[in-house]
């Protein structure tokens, strides 16, 4: 009787929680002006295109997140590695920097190698080196986010044992990607599916930004460039070591960094001040790309977008504001993507 009354017990208990959870899920889903499936819903649709709340992604029989490459009709061919503001997350095809440079730069075919979201030099193998080779295409940009830092700088010393003793000296950037490896499993079944759970994780998710940390779980070395800048130095170092490999290779490879929404606007630097979220002043002026640039061996092949091409405008008018559950400074929307492929297009980059 008393295993019994025990066993009552408990599935009331559950019944009850679910029974609040279930409550609080409609109140959220009525009272909370929030796009919880902005990052998080994807699905495949019938002609190869991924569907996000953004817009949709195609994905070609190379598994590249482009439509099919029709590699005879241009004889130059300039191909773009990087993360989402690669793939598109806030703007969505055809509406990426890759098919406006398409319009802008008729010399040219601009084709869409992006790895996917959390993409960075650390992923590049001999897949993205044998499609190039492969198909005669000499050409490729990395396009670099601000928040690749800390994990090419911890990737950089783990790969390089001559470095050990540095080690030492040199701790890995901080991060809480254990609390995140803890509750993947349960984010990977409600984020974007529960509007109450997304809605509560976006708060506490806040908290951890201000608190100086980022999407990918690393401390946010990029925002303090003065105070970090061993981190940046040894990140120019993977930077050079890419640089070097693909030249080897026969590849005319370039690097691009983009711009933080703080870096382009000062609406956006007032705003983000404003809710708590901390950087150096002079970050402002990038100097964090200024570092990396004044540290590699060779910068004739490195270049940095900074606020030229975009006026003076609202936060959010170039970059992902406010859409669903993430404090959002670093994905540029569709008229951001416009203004970097005028630039990309401006500098000429990797086409001489």
């Amino acid at each position: 009787m008393k295993l019994k009354a025990f066993i009552l017990n408990i599935a009331l208990i559950l019944s009850s929680l679910l029974a609040v959870f279930l409550i609080l899920e409609v109140l959220s889903r009525i009272f909370v002006n929030f796009k919880a499936d902005y990052y998080s819903i994807s699905k495949k649709n019938e002609n190869n295109f991924i569907e996000h709340p953004y817009g949709k992604i195609p994905v070609n029989s190379h598994g590249f997140f482009d439509t099919e490459f029709n590699f005879k009709e241009k004889d130059k061919i300039v191909a773009y590695f990087g993360d989402s503001v690669t793939y598109g997350v806030g703007a969505g095809y055809p509406y990426r920097f890759t098919e406006y440079l398409d319009e802008i730069d008729n010399n040219f075919e601009h084709i869409n190698l992006s790895g996917g979201l959390g993409i960075s030099l650390n992923n590049w193998n001999t897949k993205y080196e044998n499609f190039l080779l492969e198909n005669n295409i000499k050409r490729i940009v990395y396009m670099m986010n601000l928040n690749d830092i800390a994990p090419l700088y911890d990737n950089f010393f783990s790969e390089n044992n001559d470095l050990m003793d540095k080690k030492k000296q040199y701790s890995g950037v901080k991060n809480i990607n254990s609390i995140k490896n803890f509750i993947k499993s349960f984010d990977n079944l409600l984020r974007g599916q529960s509007v109450f759970y997304t809605y509560v994780r976006f708060l506490v998710k806040k908290q951890f930004v201000k608190a100086g940390y980022e999407a990918s779980g690393y401390e946010s070395v990029e925002l303090f460039p003065k105070k970090n800048k061993t981190y940046i130095i040894n990140t120019s170092k993977k930077i050079d070591e890419w640089l070097s490999l693909t030249k080897r290779k026969g590849f005319k490879s370039c690097v691009v960094v983009l711009p933080y929404e703080m870096q382009i606007s000062k609406d956006a630097k007032n705003y983000y001040k404003s809710i708590n979220i901390k950087f150096e002043d002079d970050f402002v002026n990038f100097s964090t790309q200024k570092i990396i640039k004044e540290s590699l061996q060779d910068d004739k092949n490195f270049f940095f977008i900074d606020n030229n091409g975009f006026e003076e405008k609202k936060v959010g008018s170039y970059f992902v504001f406010d859409k669903g559950d993430k404090i959002d400074f670093n994905h540029p929307n569709r008229s951001g993507h416009l203004v970097i492929a005028q630039e990309i297009n401006k500098k000429k980059i990797c086409q001489n």
